[in-house]
């Protein structure tokens, strides 16, 4: 290929500063967003070999190449609008693109605080699998990945926007622990708590061969070796198999050694040597040949070694612990190359390394990816955040700058794994588990008191955090039996949950009956209507004279409402929520005048409830959990990533206060609909 020329390099930095998006538009509208993301592949590679292209276009080379990627790997790509309304609005701010094209725009979501400064480190795109993910391979070309689940199945997906290429495939009876590509890229091996190994067409998902059956436990984990020919297994039956993957036969082993189960083997990438990991702490390596040891046990880590691989070069190994670390070994003696990585706050359950072997990549149980320097085990890039469960496996693609990972919250998230590119710095805000939640009497911070942080005030603007006096604040129980004027009553069921609102005078009920999940409520101040929150993350403010409810909120999908309160003049809600494996939650609701406004056609305002005096398109609006803000005829208002969806933003959420940080959303009025082309500013 031609090495490009200066004119060539001037043609498409101004390409990409000054036409991306219309481009994008176009491949968008034929429906050809993959040969869009194959083109940019091709300039990549077409630059690779110039030494005299500016550092400033090669980055925005692969900034153009990560926004395009995201876009089409996300639901926003099923309208072309949402290029600018859903994408731009959440690409990076350190992005090149955003440099760019933000300065153009108006009218498009502007979000504020310290998790949109995060941004950089989000995922690029996040592929709902349905199931726990134990493991994610990718192809040989980088075009392709396979994903093990414990539902039982094995799937290959397109490697950039997730589409299922082939699978589900169905055979094993447990969950699937292990996938690897051959190295030709033909078949797929997978290793399954059913004790067997399976072989599968990657073109037809057929069974090319197997079952392989021989351990007495779980295999755990399966390799190729380089010349496809042989599959090594690892099993909780403490041994380690090799079988030539034409047909099952076994060639070497059981080779035994391990004295607690085998959690991972691969072979060097000449073939030669094969090493294993397991829950006895070491590492071992054996001769492919003969299966005979090859060194010594590695004796090091202090708990189960999870994961193990080799240096493209063959020359090291990298390890994974339960110990929540990682470290690097000389195959040649044994010895530590450097002192252990730490960082990692659980068990770290797999590593990759990138394909120039300079960078490690590593996946935990505290939810995060982290890349590391290889020689020095100095943090390189992340930590990335965005998985709400374990993560089980990561894998680099094959040109260094992805990581694709697979958690047990039934997800697969790609990263932009670039070095230098770590985690905006930013103080996390104080919050701990609450006892109690009010709003101070001028309305302008919400009171909280916690056993771990006492009181403390935080301001409804900007989420910042001051302590404040224990005595000065009416904090009042998460739930009232009457309202203020004595008028109602709450009336509960045995496990203490709201069942109706009566009146008082005559036990008639005015509310309800609810569906037994409300477990939170308090009455406003002119004892008007009734703020209900529920398990399942619904908040409902009912009117007490009609009996009906005329906002509908929601914080986010599974959570638990744990407390509420209102304003004094009511135009704010504050509530307090604590999700399993997840954050604790303070949102501050804007309910007279939603922060996020809208002008959508008169024909989705046909309703005549005249319970709230908003206009009924903002209370009939939801969030999906494909992301999705919709009207109640389902149009598509804007797309959310999935961290802002779990995070419950809507258009009444005005600021959310989370353990990795506050999001700010300013009042705006947003161009969204059939006014999206009037966002981008000519000149």
């Amino acid at each position: 290929m031609t090495a490009p020329s200066s004119d060539a390099l001037a043609t498409l930095d101004e390409f990409l500063s000054n036409q991306l998006l219309f481009w994008m538009e176009v491949t968008s509208l034929k429906r050809e967003l993959l040969a869009g993301i194959e083109a940019l592949l091709r300039i990549k590679r077409w630059l690779a070999g110039s030494a005299s292209m500016p550092s400033e276009l090669a980055l925005l080379v692969e900034d153009a190449a990560h926004f395009y990627t995201s876009y089409a790997a996300s639901s926003a790509s099923q309208s072309t609008s949402h290029i600018y309304i859903s994408s731009l609005p959440f690409c990076p701010r350190s992005s090149s693109v955003h440099t760019h094209y933000w300065p153009r725009m108006q009218g498009l979501l502007d979000l504020r605080g310290s998790l949109m400064d995060q941004r950089s480190t989000a995922a690029l795109a996040t592929w709902n699998i349905g199931s726990g993910v134990n493991s994610v391979a990718y192809s040989p070309d980088g075009s392709r990945t396979a994903v093990g689940c414990d539902d039982r199945s094995v799937s290959i997906r397109n490697a950039y926007d997730g589409t299922l290429l082939v699978g589900p495939l169905q055979g094993h009876t447990n969950e699937v622990r292990s996938v690897v590509f051959s190295g030709d890229g033909r078949l797929l091996a997978s290793g399954s708590g059913d004790l067997t190994i399976r072989v599968w067409d990657v073109r037809s998902g057929s069974l090319a061969a197997g079952p392989f059956q021989g351990h007495t436990d779980w295999v755990k984990s399966v390799s190729f070796s380089p010349d496809s020919t042989r599959i090594v297994s690892g099993s909780d039956d403490s041994t380690i198999r090799v079988w030539r993957a034409a047909d099952g036969a076994l060639l070497l082993g059981p080779l035994h050694g391990h004295t607690s189960g085998v959690n991972c083997v691969t072979l060097s990438p000449d073939g030669t040597l094969i090493a294993s990991a397991s829950s006895d702490r070491t590492i071992r390596l054996w001769h492919s040949h003969d299966g005979t040891p090859a060194a010594s046990p590695l004796h090091a880590h202090t708990d189960a070694v999870n994961c193990v691989t080799f240096t493209p070069d063959g020359t090291r190994l990298v390890s994974a612990s339960s110990d929540q670390t990682v470290r690097v070994w000389r195959v040649s003696d044994g010895s530590a190359v450097t002192s252990p990585f730490q960082g990692h706050t659980s068990w770290v359950s797999s590593v990759a390394v990138s394909g120039d072997g300079t960078l490690v990549a590593s996946g935990s149980y505290d939810k995060t990816v982290r890349v590391w320097r290889l020689d020095d085990g100095t943090p390189a890039a992340g930590p990335f955040v965005g998985h709400t469960h374990w993560i089980r496996s990561v894998v680099y693609a094959p040109d260094g700058t992805r990581v694709i990972s697979g958690s047990w919250d039934g997800t697969m998230r790609a990263w932009n794994v670039r070095e230098g590119l770590v985690s905006a710095a930013s103080e996390r805000p104080p919050l701990s588990k609450l006892n109690r939640l009010c709003f101070s009497s001028d309305g302008a911070h919400v009171v909280t008191e916690s056993d771990d942080n006492g009181v403390q005030m935080w301001s409804v603007a900007d989420g910042t955090c001051q302590p404040a006096s224990v005595d000065i604040w009416p904090l009042s129980p998460p739930s009232q039996n009457s309202s203020p004027d004595g008028l109602y009553t709450a009336e509960t069921n045995e496990h203490g949950r709201l069942v109706r609102v009566i009146r008082a005078a005559d036990g008639a009920a005015v509310a309800g009956p609810f569906d037994g999940m409300a477990g939170v409520w308090v009455f406003s101040d002119d004892s008007a209507s009734v703020i209900v929150g529920f398990e399942g993350g619904r908040i409902e403010v009912v009117d007490l004279q009609s009996g009906r409810a005329g906002l509908h909120l929601r914080s986010a999908d599974d959570d638990w409402v744990d407390m509420i309160a209102q304003s004094p003049d009511r135009s704010l809600l504050a509530s307090f929520d604590q999700k399993f494996l997840s954050f604790q939650t303070i949102r501050i609701w804007s309910i007279l005048e939603p922060p996020l406004s809208l002008e959508l056609p008169a024909a989705q305002s046909h309703t005549s409830d005249h319970t709230s005096p908003l206009s009924p398109i903002y209370s009939q609006c939801r969030t999906r959990k494909d992301g999705w803000l919709v009207d109640n005829h389902q149009n598509l208002i804007f797309w959310l990533p999935s961290e802002m969806v779990a995070l419950g933003l809507s258009l009444f959420t005005s600021l959310i206060i989370t353990e990795p940080g506050i999001l700010q959303v300013p009042k705006q009025r947003l161009l969204v609909g059939k006014q999206w082309a009037k966002c981008y500013i000519k000149g």
